[in-house]
């Protein structure tokens, strides 16, 4: 009897498996393409990232609409994966990103599998201490007042703030949580921003008039940062610039 049994398993399991013409593993299909990794470095205004093959990276392929892995592999020397052994039907493919703060997302490829070898559509991962992010640019002018009247400096009333500090916050919050020197012609880039939030910009003005000197207020503006790999405020806003005053 336990003979009968155990072909009877065996018989069971066959004809399950014939009878399943589900997406899975079992079939004579396969799935090949390509993975690449986009590094995004600090310092790059431009937010065109370093693109290289993932080399080493984990692809992984969903069968059906199932939200679990099915399978997994390695992306080789030039980005090139591969699943085998697969049934026709509908599949995703996907590769992680990792933004700045680690937070992982799925850039998935659908594809739907013939017989034979099928080709899905080059997966782009993103990484790199920038991944995700946006920055605030803007400019930072400096009136220098002298008993309450201003000294013009060649010829200028405003001159680039060099060296100057300038601050930047969370709208709601009452501390920084960053800040940046302005260059020698005021620019300054806060960087690594998160997207879909606003902040405040701003820096310490003094007052016109000798009795106001020493007296510090914030000057500045709130800055909507939307998406991210860009630069705020955009070309179509009006520029981030302020001026502050010094008095000697």
């Amino acid at each position: 009897m336990k003979i009968h049994f155990y072909w009877l398993g065996i018989l069971t399991v066959f004809f399950l498996t014939a009878c399943n013409k589900g997406e899975g593993l079992g079939g004579s299909s396969s799935v090949e393409g390509y993975v690449y990794n986009v590094i995004h470095n600090d310092d790059n205004f431009s937010f065109k990232g370093d693109t290289f093959p993932a080399l080493g990276k984990k692809v992984y392929i969903n069968f059906g609409d199932e939200d679990n892995v099915g399978d997994d592999t390695d992306a080789g020397l030039d980005g090139y994966y591969r699943f085998d052994y697969l049934r026709e039907g509908n599949y995703k493919v996907y590769a992680l990103s990792e933004d700045a703060n680690g937070e992982k997302t799925a850039e998935i490829q659908k594809i739907n599998v013939s017989s034979g070898l099928n080709r899905a559509n080059t997966i782009y991962i993103h990484s790199g201490k920038a991944s995700n992010t946006a920055m605030i640019k803007g400019k930072l002018w400096v009136k220098y007042y002298n008993k309450g009247n201003l000294v013009r400096i060649n010829g200028q009333d405003s001159i680039p703030a060099v060296e100057t500090r300038v601050y930047i916050k969370n709208v709601g919050d009452e501390m920084q949580f960053n800040d940046a020197r302005a260059s020698d012609t005021g620019i300054f880039v806060f960087q690594k921003l998160q997207p879909h939030k606003q902040y405040e910009v701003y820096a310490n003005t003094e007052r016109i008039g000798e009795i106001y000197k020493n007296v510090l207020t914030p000057i500045g503006r709130t800055v909507e940062v939307r998406d991210a790999y860009k630069v705020y405020p955009s070309e179509s806003e009006e520029p981030l610039e302020f001026t502050i005053i010094i008095n000697n």
